[in-house]
């Protein structure tokens, strides 16, 4: 076939696949489809449709000819593909192998005009490596004889489904979710690069538009590899290799095989004649996956049970204020600021030594103002945020410690600080409970903190689930099922942890015996997180106080 005497328009795979072969790829195993809808519920799709046009003005330029340019708009709103395998292929094959002379790799973004000024003039990027390759894309494409050109008529022309492209109807969704803190963080980071870019380098502005930036920036970052070529680690895009859809656990495996100078995918189980073969993007939150790649997975658990979802918690020595607050208490019962504020401060900014000094000098000034506490305990110096998943992993252990030292008396904070069995560096440290008194208040804080999460959202769990459970209300592979999918996996973390912390409330207060009932009980009716700790670290603490009391 004759590459360059092909059809325009609905024939770039075909196209596309002859270019690489052309070059030595090895593309023989599998095959391109694309699909009207997305096959099978456990793998994600890419998918996009019309917001923000991209193309180079070459090929905006149609011919005049009504039946070509029907073809051509059926194209653009089918973009559903995947990569499936001709016939059955074994563990241990070899399927893909993309020679180096394929893939565009950060150098090659350095090496251009614009990447040698951004190198010169020792810019801080959001995304150094991801920008180089961008600058590539945005440069080569331009030139309608560009070597890539058949790789570049096969990405998405729009990426309406990433969620820095969505428009206010579909941000909606995600209210309550600090995910629209982290679309915006990303927006504004993406016009940030492009402005100080274009500082240095005017003539971006001629080449791409912001939007146009922020196509690639998205296209680079759902689908770039991180390599290591002939010694040099670097990311790079790599022709359909790029296509291949996620699925957990992988069943592949990919690398840079320095012998043969290619990128090769090969297979870790047997794939069955005709199935799509898929790529792992990872153990992944959904608020990854649905900030860099546009989709989030509506059951995203691993093998043995886990779910890497996770929800942010902003913890801060303020919250024991509104603890207190909520349940009717009044302030004054004690000093609100103090030698207790003072060393608490000192010892909640250990880990950011700058915010020591400007928080511990500050208090020292005002000791005594209760509005002006208030802010420091507010502000971005003294807010940590933690993310926090349905597990007993190291974020789970620090947000405890960070509760335990929140609540903590004189006493309590200096047994942390000063001395005592355990001296902790820092307020994540606290690993063990200190007191049956010092626990309970941290579940309590803990209690409040969820549930002022939860009260964020306009929906409930329960309302979700509804709603997912209906296509008609949330039609598949849409931004609104997406989001809504994200949301609920952030809620069941919340719900989580109000269930262990309502548990272990409970607990506590039991006697021996009781206990123990208790936690045989719990084992076939309770998550295993939460049986484990209410036996080690309430169990644990219990069984301190009985022994100090001689008993």
């Amino acid at each position: 076939m004759d590459v360059s005497a092909t059809n325009s328009g609905y024939d770039k795979y075909e196209r596309f696949e002859h270019w690489l072969r052309e070059n030595g790829s090895q593309i023989d195993m599998v095959e391109l489809r694309e699909y009207d809808t997305a096959p099978g519920n456990n793998a994600s799709k890419s998918s996009t449709s019309a917001q923000v046009q991209i193309g180079n003005e070459e090929e905006d330029k149609k011919e005049e000819n009504p039946e070509v340019e029907q073809l051509e708009q059926v194209e653009e709103e089918c973009e559903m593909r995947g990569v499936h395998v001709k016939q059955s292929i074994p563990p241990n094959t070899t399927v893909i192998v993309i020679p180096k002379q394929c893939l565009i790799t950060v150098e090659m973004g350095q090496a251009t005009e614009i990447g040698q000024a951004i190198l010169s003039s020792e810019l801080d990027l959001d995304a150094p490596k991801h920008v180089f390759l961008m600058i590539f894309l945005l440069m080569d494409r331009r030139d309608p004889e560009s070597f890539f050109k058949y790789y570049y008529a096969t990405l998405p022309k729009t990426l309406h489904n990433m969620p820095v492209f969505w428009n206010e109807e579909d941000l909606k969704y995600l209210e309550g979710s600090y995910l629209l803190q982290q679309i915006q963080d990303r927006n504004d980071a993406i016009r940030e690069d492009y402005e100080a870019i274009c500082n240095v380098a005017p003539v971006l502005s001629e080449i791409a538009t912001l939007d146009e930036f922020k196509w690639a920036r998205m296209c680079v970052c759902s689908r770039n590899f991180g390599l290591l070529i002939n010694g040099v680690r670097t990311s790079a895009l790599v022709p359909h290799a790029d296509m291949l859809n996620h699925y957990r656990p992988r069943e592949t495996k990919w690398t840079f095989d320095n012998e043969r100078q290619a990128f090769t995918i090969t297979t870790l189980q047997t794939i069955q004649g005709g199935a799509e073969i898929y790529d792992s993007y990872g153990q992944k939150c959904n608020h990854r996956f649905l900030l860099n790649y546009g989709f989030a997975i509506e059951n995203n658990t691993e093998l043995d049970g886990y779910c890497p979802n996770e929800v942010p918690l902003e913890l801060s020595p303020l919250l024991l204020n509104e603890l207190l607050e909520a349940r009717g208490e009044t302030i004054s019962s004690k000093p609100v600021t103090g030698a207790l504020d003072i060393a608490k401060s000192e010892f909640w900014c250990r880990d950011t030594p700058a915010a020591t000094a400007l928080t511990v000098g500050a208090l020292s000034i005002v000791s005594g103002d209760t509005k002006t506490y208030s802010n420091l305990c507010a502000s971005s110096s003294y807010v940590k945020r933690i993310r926090v998943s349905v597990s007993n992993n190291e974020n789970t252990k620090a947000m405890m410690s960070m509760l335990r030292v929140i609540v903590a008396d004189e006493d309590e904070l200096s047994a942390i600080t000063c001395g005592g069995l355990y001296m902790y560096r820092t307020c994540k440290d606290v690993r063990f409970a200190i007191s049956i008194k010092n626990e309970r208040a941290a579940l309590q804080l803990l209690s409040h903190v969820v549930e002022k999460a939860l009260a964020q959202y306009p929906t409930t769990l329960d309302e979700d689930n509804v709603m997912l459970s209906s296509p008609d209300l949330l039609p598949a592979f849409s931004n609104a099922r997406h989001a809504t999918i994200q949301v609920r996996g952030e809620k069941e973390v919340l719900h989580h942890y109000k269930k262990l912390a309502e548990t272990a409330l409970t607990v506590i207060e039991l006697d021996d015996t009781e206990f123990e009932n208790a936690i045989k009980t719990m084992q076939d009716s309770t998550h295993y997180t939460i049986v484990h700790y209410c036996a080690d670290v309430i169990g644990s603490i219990l069984r301190e106080n009985k022994r100090a009391a001689g008993i």
